[in-house]
C-alpha cells in the first residue's frame, strides 16, 4: 500500500507533498505524471489497496469546452483503470464549490465527482468528494485560479489590482486544506471540511488587507496584526510573492551621537516573542523550518551567513548579515534555514517570532539546508 498523488507538480500537490515531509509518512510515496495518464502504465502504477489523493485537472485552456474535455477524459481515465484492477483502496478527489454554478468547469467537476461516487459503492472502495472552496495559500501561480495570489503578486510588485467583481467568496488556507484531507491516511471516517476553517469575505475587504500589509512590512518595515488565523495565512501568503534575493537583508535605520548607537529591532503590532542567541566562530544554528511562523533574525555583533532552500527546491540562497550595519531577514514558511558565524568574534542575534514558543507545537521540522 502506498500514497499516490495525481497532479503533484500543482499549487494543493506540492503542499500535501512539503506536509508528507512534516509528518514523516510511513507510507511510500508515487506519483501519476501527463504521460502515465496518456500511456497503459496508469493502470500499473496503481495497487488496489493504494491511497489515491487525485488533484489532477485543468483549470483554464483555450477554450471552457476544452476545459470541460480536458477534465472529463482524465477523469475517465482514473475511472477506467479503477475498474481494472478492481481498486479497493482510497480515493479522495477533489471537486470544487463551483459544482454549484452553470460553469463547464464546474459541471465536468461533479460529473466526475458522481461517477467516482457510484464506482465506489460498485467495487467496494473508499471514496472522498470534497468540494472544496477557494483555496490560497504560499506559492500558487499568479494570474491563474486565485485572486489572492494575483493580486499579492502585484501588489508586491507594486502595481494595483482592479476588482470587476466584488463578490463574496468562500475561502479555505491551503494548510488547513492539506491538514483536513490528510486525515484520511489513518481514518475511513467521513471527511467534511470544518466550517471554522472556511472564510467568508468580499474581493474588496482582502484587496484593503493586502493592501495594509504591503504599507506596514514592505514600506515601513513593521509586522502587522497577525493574531487572528486568517490574517496570518493571508500575510504568509502575501510574503511568499516578496523576491527574497532583492528584498533582503534589510539594513536598520541607526541612530549615532558621541554616546554609540540606536536602532528599534522590531515594531509590531502582534504579540509575539523576543530570543537572543551567541554563537562562537564557525558554529551554525538552525537546520530546520517553519509552516506557520513567521521569524526575524538580526544580526547586532559579528558576521552571519544566512543559507535557505524552499525545501522542494534544490536552489540555496546566501545572505551576509554584518553587525557593524546592522539588518534583519524574516524567514519564509517552507524554507529551511541555517544561521552560521563566519566571524572572528562571537555572532549576537536577535530572534522575534509571532507567537510564543511552546515545545509541544513548535512547528519546528528538521531538515538540513
Amino acid at each position: 500500500m502506498k500514497i499516490i498523488i495525481s497532479g503533484h507538480t500543482g499549487f494543493v500537490g506540492k503542499h500535501l507533498i512539503r506536509k508528507l515531509r512534516c509528518i514523516k509518512s510511513i507510507y511510500k510515496t508515487d506519483f501519476l505524471t501527463k504521460d502515465d495518464f496518456k500511456s497503459s502504465n496508469l493502470i500499473n502504477k496503481i495497487s488496489p489497496h493504494d491511497i489515491i489523493f487525485h488533484f489532477a485537472g485543468v483549470n483554464r485552456d483555450i477554450s471552457d469546452e476544452e476545459v470541460y474535455r480536458k477534465n472529463y477524459e482524465i477523469n475517465e481515465l482514473m475511472l477506467s483503470a479503477l475498474e481494472k484492477i478492481k481498486f479497493k483502496g482510497k480515493l479522495l478527489f477533489t471537486s470544487s464549490i463551483q459544482e454549484d454554478s452553470d460553469t463547464l468547469y464546474g459541471k465536468a467537476k461533479k460529473k466526475s465527482r458522481l461517477n467516482f461516487e457510484h464506482q465506489a459503492n460498485a467495487l467496494g472502495y473508499t471514496f472522498y468528494g470534497i468540494k472544496a472552496p477557494n483555496i490560497f495559500g504560499p506559492f500558487c501561480k499568479p494570474n491563474y485560479n486565485s485572486f489572492i495570489a494575483t493580486f499579492s503578486s502585484m501588489i508586491v510588485n507594486n502595481k494595483t489590482p482592479k476588482i470587476h467583481n466584488d463578490s463574496k467568496l468562500s475561502l479555505i488556507y491551503i494548510g488547513d486544506f492539506i491538514d483536513s484531507i490528510i486525515e484520511i491516511l489513518d481514518s475511513k471516517k467521513d471527511l467534511v471540511l470544518s466550517t471554522e476553517l472556511i472564510y467568508t469575505y468580499e474581493v474588496s475587504e482582502i484587496l484593503i488587507k493586502l493592501k495594509m500589509f504591503k504599507e506596514t512590512y514592505i514600506d515601513n518595515g513593521k509586522i502587522p496584526n497577525v493574531n487572528q488565523h486568517f490574517d496570518l495565512c493571508l500575510f504568509n501568503t502575501f510574503r511568499s510573492y516578496i523576491n527574497i534575493k532583492d528584498f533582503f537583508p534589510v539594513k536598520y535605520h541607526e541612530f549615532k551621537d558621541y554616546r554609540g548607537v540606536f536602532s528599534e529591532l522590531a515594531r509590531t503590532f502582534s504579540e509575539g516573542q523576543i530570543s537572543y542567541s551567541k554563537t562562537k566562530k564557525g558554529q551554525i544554528r538552525g537546520n530546520h523550518f517553519h509552516t506557520r511562523k513567521i521569524e526575524r533574525f538580526s544580526v547586532i555583533k559579528g558576521k552571519a551567513k544566512i543559507v535557505l532552500r524552499e525545501i522542494l527546491s534544490d536552489e540555496v540562497l546566501e545572505f551576509i548579515l554584518d553587525g557593524n550595519q546592522s539588518s534583519y531577514l524574516d524567514i519564509p514558511i517552507w524554507y529551511t534555514h541555517n544561521i552560521q558565524n563566519i566571524s572572528e568574534e562571537d555572532l549576537i542575534t536577535i530572534f522575534w517570532i509571532n507567537e510564543h514558543y511552546s515545545e509541544d507545537t513548535s512547528d519546528t521540522y528538521l531538515e538540513n539546508v
